[in-house]
């Protein structure tokens, strides 16, 4: 990471795309059926993953987790607020390793179609994760967790293959927007 510093540009271009990230959630969402959760299929997973492609890893986080906060807060997901930013932080995390470090910033059309790939992957892999934990806190035991998490795959599945079509379809119409304020 370097050791920019935000300024006023930068929190308006953060601000906004959290907004973004709010507006498309609120006015496009899926439901889906899962067993133990409220889910429904959205572009915002993919916008999250745009965010660190276009502004950075710091800045894009913040702005993708400002986000997804304020959808959760905001539409009464209050108690699950928290796994939602770290599962998403946990996706970040990852796409900008291989962002970094195996395609070094390179963002050839293969490259964004494999991170797509790479954040829905791990989406659903922490999303199975997840639902284990918060059964287990529920007071299941494991293997009911774990039925529970399976059950819930499904709708984990066609939200990360949405994921991975949106990354790529949607970052060559949004980059030339970030490239003109940079």
């Amino acid at each position: 990471m370097n050791n920019e510093k935000i300024d006023t540009r930068d929190l308006t271009q953060m601000a906004t795309y959290a907004a973004l990230i709010v507006l498309a959630i609120y006015m496009i969402r899926i439901p889906m059926p899962s067993a133990i959760s409220n889910t429904f299929v959205h572009p915002g997973n993919a916008l999250v993953i745009l965010a660190i492609l276009f502004m950075g890893f710091k800045k894009g986080t913040i702005a993708a987790l400002l986000g997804l906060a304020i959808f959760d807060i905001t539409s009464g997901y209050l108690p699950v607020v928290l796994f939602t930013l770290i599962e998403n932080f946990i996706v970040l995390l990852v796409v900008e390793c291989i962002f970094r470090y195996v395609f070094h910033y390179d963002n050839r059309m293969r490259n964004i179609i494999t991170l797509g790939i790479v954040g829905a992957v791990t989406k659903i892999v922490v999303i199975f994760f997840k639902y284990i934990i918060q059964q287990l806190m529920l007071g299941s035991v494991l293997g009911g967790a774990v039925a529970s998490a399976i059950s819930a795959l499904p709708a984990s599945l066609f939200t990360g293959v949405v994921t991975a079509i949106l990354v790529p379809l949607l970052y060559w119409p949004i980059k030339p927007v970030f490239n003109r304020f940079k």
